[in-house]
C-alpha cells in the first residue's frame, strides 16, 4: 500500500490537523505529563526510526513493511500512549503519527533548549538557572 503524500505543513490536511490537535493538548498539560508524553514518544520513534529492535525480534521490520513496523511501535513501544494521552484518535499503522511525535518532543524539549542556548549566549550559566528558578526566565 503506497505511503500518503500529505505532509504536516500543508494546510486543513489530516496530517496538519493532527499535529495542531497534539500540540494543543500537549501545551494544555502539565509539566510533569508533558515529559512522561515525550519519553513515550521518544521510546516509540526509536522502534520506527530503526534505533531500536522490534519487542522480541532479532531484526528490524524491513523498509516495505514500515505500516507493520509503526503498528508494532504503536502497541509495543507506548505510541499508543502517546495517542491517548493526547487525545488523538489514529490507526496503529497512522503514517502521520511519527512525526506528530518529533514535534512533541521538539515542543517539550523547546523551553530547555532555549535556557541551554542562553546560557551559552550570555556565559553565565549560573545567573540563568536562578533566574529560571525563581521565574524570570525561560
Amino acid at each position: 500500500m503506497p505511503e500518503r503524500t500529505q505532509h504536516p505543513h500543508q494546510p486543513n490536511s489530516p496530517a496538519r490537523r493532527q499535529l495542531d490537535h497534539a500540540l494543543t493538548a500537549i501545551a494544555r498539560t502539565t509539566p510533569g505529563r508533558r515529559r512522561y508524553i515525550a519519553d513515550a514518544a521518544g521510546e516509540y520513534l526509536s522502534q520506527v526510526d530503526g534505533h531500536t529492535l522490534p519487542l522480541g525480534y532479532d531484526v528490524p521490520f524491513p523498509a516495505d513493511l514500515a505500516h507493520a513496523n509503526r503498528s508494532d511501535a504503536f502497541r509495543m513501544r507506548r505510541g499508543c500512549t502517546v495517542a491517548a494521552m493526547l487525545g488523538l484518535a489514529v490507526r496503529p499503522s497512522d503514517p502521520y503519527l511519527p512525526d506528530t511525535a518529533r514535534a512533541i518532543i521538539d515542543a517539550v524539549n523547546a523551553p530547555v533548549d532555549r535556557l541551554t542556548e542562553t546560557a551559552h549566549t550570555t556565559g553565565a550559566p549560573a545567573v540563568v538557572a536562578l533566574l529560571h528558578i525563581l521565574g524570570g526566565a525561560g
